[in-house]
């Protein structure tokens, strides 16, 4: 019989009815729901929806933060024969109104009050298609009090603007009510669904220009789940902490990959408390961006710092140790017994420590979405901790290269996955074939997408190493040309810039100009602890235009530039005025810099650095 993700999700409540699939924190207590509870929870959730005239191959959307119910959501959506189109809660209203239009959507299931009323807002533009909304949660608690003075909304409050409103529990009250009237009804709605169904649309964050919905079938999930079972070692005996937001592929694909191998999945109650609740939860793995992993770097190479000299040494004692077994370990060999002695007594004053933070059992974590630096990937496994960074798009239903336990190579993305075909083109662009690719985009042909033999462009470019690993260097369109001809891969620049501890982000620029120019984006908290451990008082609002403070900047700077070649080094760099943010319009919502808009929203800064006499600093190699 040909698989589904319907398919795969009832061989698991067939297998294990009883064993707990998902965890959640409530009322400060981690509470589980079955395999049956989440089957009986979305087949209600089906019912309803069918009950309410959703029809197979409708669109309905989510507009929530990662939760049991947006999975229970999600399946009952798929049950009933739809399709569903996940949108980020973080979105403006002008930006999930052009999602729900261009979907089609007719239902949305929102978080809460305050999100619907976003999702219909004046500013989402007119809705045609959305007939009905549900909302997870009946009450929404704000901050500080709204226009009208309230610090809860209700779904009363809630103006819906005449569409019906029903709460997450009237929903499954009607699920139950419409099954016992017509126990048919959802064998008739499942043997709708085929291989080739559409089981999501996924619009792409759009780094430039508008996102497009990626459609992706169930047996583009099947076959993904399937070729990363034959390479990563899952099995129901895991347990993995969610806190990715689900309308990123990423996270989607870690439930798919559970509804296959069986492992529960435990949701963090946000990404903030993430790190806390893995001690917690005690996960075996991890699925993160390579932003989670950086600030968790950050506090682990702080910590000693502020607990003194004596465990500064001993910190730097253990590193030192656990940096020459990981070099073993990458080429294949393990420690002599005197290294094997000093790794032990390392693992006792210093690495368990950090391990215990996060639960104690993880096996390995899992990084995508964003380059991972290089030196991340080496500290974690310095301490025993492995990082497997992995490669895809929404495009390609997530990874189609990934680094394994058993083959990995720090600074690379892994190799192909098996029955997946990545090869580089002419220019070096990386290209896709294979049966998770997409079919294409909801309502938007782009033929350009797509070689005549079936590869999809990535519009990265790479290159692959004698062994097969492939790293990324940069987008295609990203590339810069300077005046003098030559192509710079600013994410390259940039990734050497940001592994200082005091830079956060980088905007390299330089294009058809005489050298490149950086603006950037400080960790503050990183620079004001400097700056009090070497005794610089006064007002923290001038303290980044100190002139040790710069001098400091520009030393991380050279230091960048030292492993760069001579017209790719920044000869001048500026601060960026505040934070990139995602509200500001300056980052996608999986938090990629928006390139050209940055450069457009701070021209006078770039036009500034290129200003006065500069013949001394452009290249001319």
């Amino acid at each position: 019989m040909p698989e589904t993700v319907l398919s795969l999700f009832a061989e698991q409540v067939a297998r294990a009815p009883r064993r707990t699939a998902l965890r959640y924190r409530s009322g400060g207590i981690w509470r589980g729901h079955t395999w049956a509870d989440w089957q009986s929870t979305s087949a209600a959730v089906a019912a309803a929806l069918a009950d309410c005239g959703v029809q197979p191959g409708d669109r309905v959307a989510i507009l929530a933060h990662t939760s049991v119910r947006w999975v229970m959501a999600d399946l009952g959506v798929l049950m009933c024969g739809a399709v569903t189109v996940p949108i980020y809660p973080t979105l403006r209203a002008d930006a999930i109104g052009e999602i729900l239009r261009d979907s089609g959507a007719t239902v949305i299931f929102a978080e809460d009050p305050v999100q619907l009323a976003k999702a219909v807002d004046e500013e989402a533009g007119e809705l045609p298609e959305l007939q009905r909304a549900v909302v997870f949660e009946r009450v929404a608690r704000l901050d500080r009090p709204d226009e009208a003075g309230r610090l809860d909304v209700t779904i009363e409050d809630a103006d819906s603007r005449g569409r019906p409103v029903l709460s997450w529990e009237m929903l499954l009250e009607r699920g139950v009510l419409t099954r016992e009237a017509a126990p048919e009804l959802l064998a008739q709605r499942s043997a709708t669904v085929t291989p080739e169904s559409l089981a999501a649309i996924y619009y792409t964050s759009g780094t430039s220009g508008e996102p497009k919905g990626v459609q992706i079938t169930h047996d583009a999930f099947v076959f993904e789940t399937a070729q990363i079972c034959r390479v990563m070692p899952v099995s129901a005996s895991d347990e993995q902490l969610l806190f990715l937001p689900l309308a990123h592929i990423v996270a989607k694909l870690t439930v798919m990959l559970q509804l296959r191998v069986g492992f529960v999945t435990s949701f963090a109650s946000s990404i903030e408390d993430a790190a806390e609740e893995c001690g917690e939860v005690r996960p075996t793995f991890i699925a993160g961006v390579p932003r989670v992993f950086e600030k968790i770097q950050e506090h682990i190479e702080a910590s000693p710092k502020i607990q003194g000299d004596i465990q500064q040494r001993v910190f730097d004692w253990a590193l030192g140790v656990g940096r020459r077994v990981s070099a073993l370990r990458q080429e294949g060999r393990e420690p002599g017994s005197l290294l094997a002695v000093q790794h032990r007594s390392a693992h006792r004053l210093v690495f368990n420590r950090v391990k215990q933070r996060l639960g104690g059992r993880l096996r390995f974590m899992l990084s995508g979405a964003a380059p991972l630096a290089k030196s991340t990937a080496e500290l974690f496994h310095a301490f025993d901790l492995l990082i497997l960074e992995g490669y895809g798009l929404t495009e390609t239903t997530g990874a189609s290269t990934l680094n394994t336990v058993d083959a990995y190579r720090f600074g690379t993305v892994g190799r192909p996955l098996p029955g997946v075909e990545v090869k580089l083109a002419e220019d070096g662009e990386i290209l896709i074939r294979g049966r998770s690719v997409t079919a294409g985009y909801w309502c938007s042909a782009d033929p350009a997408a797509f070689t005549d033999d079936g590869y999809f462009r990535t519009g990265d470019v790479g290159v692959f190493d004698t062994d097969g690993y492939l790293t990324v260097t940069d987008r295609k369109k990203d590339i810069i040309v300077t005046a003098g001809g030559k192509n710079v891969a600013p994410a390259r620049v940039e990734l050497r810039l940001t592994r200082s501890p005091y830079i956060d982000r980088a905007v390299v620029v330089g294009d058809r100009r005489k050298y490149l120019v950086a603006l950037l984006e400080v960790d503050r908290e990183a620079i004001f602890r400097w700056a009090d451990q070497h005794g610089l008082g006064g007002d923290r609002s001038v303290l980044l235009r100190h002139p040790r403070v710069w001098a400091l900047l520009s030393t991380e700077v050279e230091r960048a530039n030292e492993k760069l070649a001579s017209f790719e080094q920044i000869k001048r760099f500026e601060l960026l005025p505040g934070e990139l943010t995602q509200a500001s319009g300056a980052l996608t919502p999986t938090g990629k810099v928006k390139r050209r808009f940055v450069e457009e929203k701070y021209a006078d800064l770039v036009d500034v650095l290129y200003e006065g006499n500069t013949a001394e600093l452009e290249d001319l190699s």
